[in-house]
């Protein structure tokens, strides 16, 4: 077994959606850059694949728009939403520099597309090369120690980035702590079909009626995906019988049947059990997390490539300009970093939790939906989802309090349970402002383990759970 020392700027470890991109970013700005990643593309992970029109420009700007078209994945240009009596249909605004409202590219397309970026733009990429250890300097994080094929090797550098997903080696070692937790109250389930027919105009379906939530979309390939997130509730009854539940519950939808009465379900039944959304801690002496190694979120939502490409975005110049002075100057460049992240990012962690929830949605947020879109300004709901509106800028006061009066003044209103619910929404409202200000750090040990992200390749059995974070 030899053993060889190098030395690099920066050593980045994880080489999917934050990991590669910020690699290339990083190298065409003249940084030398080691990129080490523990598995060898194409390798599958469990993720919606679904990214919206910010993440697109990103791409574009990244050049490797005609990459993503070669997958065949169709850019889509509409959403198609229900909320329980609330439907409606209209483009996904577009901003200068768009280049599509969104698209469903497989990961085992996607990741391998980011790391040729990444090798092309001179990032040296290290695939199925694991880390093992960290290197320390006086306190300081200096590097790691990696093995390959038999073969350990130590990686120096100024700075350390984990952008190695939720289950984080780098988090682990360096000991970031978790806080604001936000356990799951759904569980979530996903699919490809062909022969789908989608049309010759294709929308992005959120439809959340009743306790039901269905998402469906077309993707890379001419396939067709479709997840579901049931409550947790239903877990027993898709543990006994798993193709039968998922294709009752997708059916469940009326557009997603009509799109699928042809169709024939592919590969795997892909299922993540139980989740926990977490902020961690995002920097320290020579190092940093990015994108699901430092802040993950509920899946509903539909956000963590986005965030993570988002993240790495604005990371890049920072380390640019740190890495021109003293350590000092690194590690106090990116605590800043860090804090602009969460205050970035709070309001759409809570929005992704909310979104999540359990059992029948509040009746006044259907309410105030539907006034948006009476009035024309349904666009700063799409918008959310781009980090293009926030979420206080839309959920106001104002508009609960009109929403509340509105209902109130319906004949069969349950008035005390409006009330009740009304409430309840601006104590959970405040509640998540004092975290956000006073986090509440997670004690060592009591923490959900995230579960498995990759996918396991040897499984055959097509109706199994590819891999499931599980309690």
């Amino acid at each position: 077994m030899g053993h060889v020392t190098e030395l690099f700027d920066v050593i980045v470890v994880g080489a999917r959606c934050a990991g590669s991109p910020l690699a290339t970013l990083l190298a065409r700005r003249g940084v030398k850059v080691a990129l080490v990643e523990q598995a060898t593309f194409p390798r599958d992970t469990l993720s919606t694949h679904y990214f919206e029109a910010q993440a697109l420009a990103f791409l574009d700007r990244l050049g490797v728009t005609e990459k993503i078209h070669a997958t065949g994945a169709p850019f889509i240009g509409r959403n198609d939403v229900r909320f329980d009596d609330l439907q409606y249909a209209t483009p996904i605004p577009q901003q200068p520099g768009d280049v599509g409202g969104g698209v469903s590219v497989r990961r085992t397309l996607l990741d391998p597309i980011l790391a040729e970026a990444a090798a092309e733009a001179g990032a040296e990429v290290r695939m199925a090369t694991k880390v093992t250890g960290l290197l320390e300097d006086a306190g300081r994080v200096s590097g790691v120690r990696v093995t390959h094929d038999g073969s350990e090797a130590t990686l120096n550098a100024r700075l350390v980035v984990g952008a190695d997903g939720r289950n984080s080696t780098i988090a682990k070692l360096v000991g970031a702590r978790k806080y604001n937790l936000a356990p799951s109250e759904r569980f979530v389930y996903w699919s490809f079909f062909e022969g789908a027919e989608p049309g010759p105009d294709p929308a992005f379906f959120f439809h959340r009626w009743g306790e039901r939530l269905v998402l469906a979309f077309p993707a890379d390939s001419g396939l067709y995906q479709v997840i579901v997130l049931p409550d947790l509730g239903e877990l027993p009854r898709f543990r006994q019988d798993l193709e039968g539940s998922f294709m009752e519950y997708a059916c469940s939808c009326r557009p997603v049947a009509q799109i699928l009465s042809g169709a024939r379900r592919v590969g795997k039944l892909f299922g993540m059990l139980r989740w926990e959304g977490f902020f961690r801690e995002a920097s320290g002496p020579g190092w940093v997390l990015a994108g699901d190694a430092g802040y993950f979120k509920d899946p509903t939502a539909g956000q963590g490539i986005q965030d993570a490409f988002g993240q790495v975005d604005a990371l890049a110049p920072v380390i640019v300009t740190a890495l021109e002075g003293s350590s000092e100057r690194v590690d106090s460049e990116l605590a800043a970093w860090g804090r602009r992240r969460d205050k970035d990012a709070a309001e759409y962690y809570w929005l992704a939790t909310e979104m999540g929830k359990a059992g029948r949605l509040p009746v006044v947020q259907p309410e105030m939906m539907g006034r948006l879109l009476a009035q024309g300004k349904i666009d700063i709901v799409t918008d959310l989802f781009n980090h293009r509106s926030r979420p206080s800028q839309v959920f106001t006061p104002q508009r609960l309090l009109g929403a509340s009066g509105r209902l109130l003044a319906r004949r069969g209103c349950d008035r005390r349970a409006l009330l009740r619910e009304v409430f309840g929404l601006v104590a959970e409202d405040a509640r998540r402002r004092r975290l956000d200000r006073r986090p509440v750090y997670a004690q060592a040990g009591t923490s959900l383990d995230a579960g498995p992200t990759e996918v396991d390749s040897s499984a055959v059995d097509s109706s199994a759970v590819a891999s499931s974070a599980v309690a």
